[in-house]
């Protein structure tokens, strides 16, 4: 039996990694796994240097897992820098601004020259920009300030010490049950895998394959797997009871809709393409032909307009199991 050992920073896999082991479709796929999870901000890595090329954060990962599920912007950068190559792609929750529930933010337009807290060099450190960019903002208007962990966050915020947050699930969950705080933007977040470049192809396609049937078995039964969910997200808010003691979980559970799943694919070539060339732009990767792929004779259907996968706001019951980072 082949192994393969991830360390990824997405909660909702948290869902489809137990529902994969509890069905035996790793056993089946003959892929033996060891995903560790890391909740999104959870890393700092704004001591390591004064721009991103000086911080490494994949070698902090490696002793979790050498294959790395992480946000598009970070994977393509690992890939620019090392050997490693993108092997799959996937679609994570949106990426959610908050601001304070008695805030004057309404919009994103009012996000313009506002303060919003990230943290530095992960996730929300390169999507923010692209998203507000994709808005219309121009360089000068989006201010970001490092605060740190998700939770730091929503302790900034609520005390009036940063203007408005950006999070990943399970936060944008437990932020929009939060009676501290409002959503001001919804926005995609895609992600990738990110493994040594002799890693087996087949090995490959047969852990996709066990994470898919987990994703079909939990779209088919979304009644079910929400209250799973539920429980998963509450675990989560235990750990930081102080943080989160404003979520109404009464309510979360009365009206949360778990919403479907998209599959773990082949890398999708042209939306890497678009990521790098907006990474090579800023700075970040200084050589995009060191950008590889893994090469798949599979189909890949390119999401080129995340209005293909319907946001929370147009419908509640449709999700994209993305990737993204480290928030």
């Amino acid at each position: 039996m082949a192994d393969i050992d991830i360390a990824h920073e997405y909660f909702t896999w948290e869902l489809v990694q137990q529902v994969a082991e509890e069905n035996g479709y790793f056993e089946a796929e003959g892929v033996e796994t060891d995903l560790s999870y890391f909740a999104p901000g959870t890393q700092d890595f704004s001591d390591q240097g004064e721009n991103a090329h000086e911080t490494d954060w994949w070698e902090e990962l490696d002793d979790e897992g050498e294959t790395h599920g992480v946000c598009e912007w970070n994977a393509v950068q690992e890939s620019s820098e090392t050997d490693r190559q993108i092997i799959g792609s996937y679609s994570e929750w949106d990426r959610v601004l908050f601001a304070a529930a008695d805030s004057d933010i309404d919009s994103v337009e009012d996000l313009k020259g506002r303060s919003i807290g990230i943290n530095e060099y992960a996730t929300s450190f390169y999507s923010i920009p692209e998203m507000l960019e994709n808005e219309g903002f121009e360089e000068d208007e989006i201010v970001l300030e490092h605060i740190g962990s998700a939770e730091d966050r929503f302790d900034a915020v609520k005390a009036g010490e940063i203007d408005a947050i950006g999070v990943l699930e399970p936060y944008v969950t437990l932020g929009k049950y939060d009676e501290e705080l409002k959503s001001v933007y919804e926005g995609p977040c895609r992600a990738a895998l990110v493994a040594p470049a002799e890693i087996d192809p087949d090995q490959v396609e047969a852990f996709r394959n066990a994470l898919n049937s987990a994703v079909e078995d939990i779209n088919n039964d979304l009644d079910h797997y929400r209250d799973v969910y539920v429980d998963l997200l509450e675990e989560a808010a235990a750990e930081e009871e102080d943080s989160f003691e404003d979520v109404d979980f009464d309510r979360l559970r009365t009206d949360f809709e778990l919403r479907n799943f998209l599959p773990v694919r082949a890398p999708d070539e042209k939306r890497i393409e678009g990521t790098t060339e907006w990474m090579s732009e800023k700075g970040y990767v200084e050589d995009e032909e060191e950008v590889t792929t893994l090469e798949d004779e599979e189909d890949v259907t390119s999401i080129e307009d995340e209005e293909d996968v319907t946001s929370i706001e147009d419908d509640e019951k449709s999700v994209g199991e993305e990737a993204a980072s480290d928030d």
